[in-house]
């Protein structure tokens, strides 16, 4: 339940009710009033100062966010407990101190960063280069530089079915040089050959061209020693190959030392920072006139009692809390809080896949709390796929424990495993039929008895679907339609009228209850086209509705039908492994499509058969205007 509250004040009291709404952090703020139309009050509007106060703010909170980006995290004893931290306040003075503050900071680390940057630039450069480094690094010795030698590297590929292009090079240079040159060459793999050459200048021109028509690559430095002679080039790379990564850790550990010593007052700044802006923001929704503001909100009515003596306390009746009339009519306006038993609230996030609920209308999560998993563990069935999604649960909830929607989310599992485990005992099924090797007696076959399963199915479909029509009559009777209320409740009189008969008619229960059966499938259908009119036609889907749950079976059978075929498979092959692997292959597929077609299929159940009778999507989130997330209190 919400209330609807206004909170008036002096003009000159706005930022101290502002400060003190954002720290009670309870009241959802809300930005058009309704009154606004019949009081005669004017809208807050930003005046100069505050747009440029904002603009700094701005531009800070950009660049707090940019020198986190930049800066590396500091270890778990000396990262700042963000609810604990009192953060200064920004005054007019306290922001141009935070100002001078951040310009040498900034200053430093962009000076670090830009040099690690450059520094590991050129690391993955030369990286590249690494192969033809180290094969050529014991030539250096033959380098001697001279005005009338020249050095040249190139690699040579060798492929299969081609020539060998060594000796075709060492003919090649000796014809040119007329044996006036010195070949070394190393293997850097099996298909790569290092070779460097030395030969006098005067050949340079002819040997490039022609090791460029035989198509044998020179080897290419960078572009910053290119122009340099090889040997120098070389001794180059080879010094920046040793000193770059020394640079690069004297960087960073520059960088950690600015961290430490200035990343925790830096978050109190961001969230001073980011408390202000929200203050100027909220400032916008308060309206006023000559004398007064007024400023209104939401505010659930567990917390009432909070906000008014904290009020109380802040302000000695300088401030007045009242509670406004809410009327039914502005239920659409309201915003939501699902408030559930701590076991429920994982189930809250099935329900928002669809959407949230509107303010007045019923939450379904419990519902769906008790049914999801007794429709998955109708069709999963099997206790060692029981076992096995418990563990993945057990896995994503310790791996993701810190994600609210994936450890909601593994909780919601843990249910439908242990369900699927219960169930499988009931079928006896452990990986299929070897459940029969350890001692597991099916009470009920799934492969044998199918009409049962039938018979079960209609059953717990009828259950749900009558339970779906039940909260939509009880939805119309809170919303005083009395007529469609009772237009429902015929439909659920249909439903197990006829879904009695047809039992009668096939001999699951008496015979003599036909007379009163059919009675009231007429009387019911009287009663929903007298009061529903022509929208009555749509309760008589009702009955294909109730028919949809014979998939809790059908599926479940050709799950069960799978893990036989698999097992069978299995057995069939005279190797040991070869089975395993077979069987193994089958079951694996079998558990994938146990986790995804039962999930598919009860969340079908939910949103198309049970969700229509009484589900009304459009809620807006409860937001309250605060620094930090809403007191866990509020939900349950």
């Amino acid at each position: 339940p919400m209330a609807k509250v206004r909170l008036v004040s002096s003009r000159t009291l706005v930022d101290r009710v502002t400060a003190t709404l954002q720290e009670i952090g309870v009241l959802h703020l809300e930005s058009t009033p309704m009154e606004a139309a019949q009081i005669p009050l004017r809208p807050q509007v930003m005046d100069e100062p505050a747009r440029q106060r904002r603009a700094e703010l701005e531009r800070l909170r950009e660049e707090l966010r940019r020198l986190f980006l930049l800066l590396p995290e500091i270890s778990s004893e000396e990262r700042i407990n963000t609810e604990q931290v009192r953060h200064p306040g920004l005054t007019e003075g306290g922001i141009r101190h935070l100002a001078d503050l951040l310009r040498p900071i900034a200053g430093r680390v962009d000076d670090l960063s830009a040099k690690l940057k450059t520094c590991e630039e050129e690391l993955a450069l030369l990286s590249k280069y690494e192969l033809a480094l180290a094969a050529l690094a014991p030539f250096l010795r033959f380098i001697q530089e001279s005005e009338e030698l020249d050095h040249l590297g190139v690699t040579l590929e060798e492929r299969e079915g081609s020539r060998d292009l060594l000796p075709l090079l060492r003919e090649m240079m000796a014809k040119i040089t007329d044996d006036r040159y010195e070949l070394f060459h190393t293997r850097v793999d099996e298909r790569l050959l290092v070779v460097f050459l030395v030969f006098p200048k005067a050949h340079s021109v002819r040997i490039r061209s022609l090791l460029w028509e035989e198509g044998i690559a020179e080897l290419r430095l960078p572009a910053s020693v290119s122009e340099k002679p090889l040997g120098e080039a070389l001794r180059i790379l080879l010094q920046k190959k040793a000193a770059l990564p020394l640079e690069a850790t004297r960087y960073r550990q520059e960088l950690e030392e600015v961290a430490l010593r200035w990343r925790q007052e830096l978050a109190q700044y961001q969230k001073a920072v980011i408390c202000c802006l929200e203050q100027i923001e909220a400032r916008s929704l308060f309206y006023h006139t000559d004398m007064a503001t007024f400023i209104y909100g939401w505010v659930p009515r567990c917390a009432l009692a909070t906000l008014s003596l904290r009020i109380g306390k802040e302000f000695g009746g300088k401030v007045v809390l009242e509670e406004c009339l809410l009327g039914q009519k502005e239920w659409v306006h309201v915003p939501v809080v699902l408030r559930n038993l701590a076991f429920l609230q994982p189930f809250e996030t099935l329900t928002r896949l669809i959407a949230l609920p509107r303010y007045g209308s019923i939450d379904p999560t419990p519902y769906v709390a008790l049914f999801f998993p007794l429709f998955y563990g109708m069709i999963l069935g099997d206790v060692g796929y029981g076992l096995l999604l418990l563990a993945v649960a057990a896995r994503v909830r310790r791996r993701y424990s810190q994600h609210p929607f994936l450890r909601d989310l593994s909780t919601v599992f843990f249910s439908a495993s242990g369900m699927a485990i219960l169930f499988g005992l009931l079928f006896g099924e452990l990986f299929g039929e070897l459940g029969a090797h350890v001692g597991l007696h099916p009470i009920l076959n799934r492969m044998q008895a199918f009409i049962p399963l039938l018979a079960i199915s209609v059953g717990i479909g009828t259950v749900h679907v009558v339970l779906g029509i039940a909260l939509g009559a009880l939805s119309a009777w809170r919303h005083g339609n009395r007529q469609e209320c009772l237009a429902k409740l015929g439909g659920v009189t249909l439903v197990l009228s006829f879904i009695s008969l047809m039992a009668s008619l096939v001999g699951l229960v008496p015979g003599q209850w036909i007379s009163a059966e059919v009675v009231g499938v007429l009387c019911s259908l009287i009663m929903i086209f007298a009061l529903g009119g022509g929208r009555g036609a749509m309760e008589l889907h009702n009955l294909v509705n109730v028919l949809s749950y014979l998939r809790l079976m059908g599926i479940g059978v050709a799950s069960a039908s799978l893990a036989f075929a698999a097992n069978k498979l299995g057995g069939m092959v005279g190797n040991v492994l070869l089975a395993v692997a077979i069987s193994g292959t089958l079951h694996g597929l079998n558990f994938v499509f146990g986790i995804l077609s039962p999930t598919i299929q009860s969340l079908r159940l939910h949103y198309v058969e049970f969700f229509v009778f009484f589900f009304a999507p459009g809620g807006r989130p409860y937001k309250p205007f605060t620094h930090r997330h809403p007191a866990l209190p509020l939900r349950g």
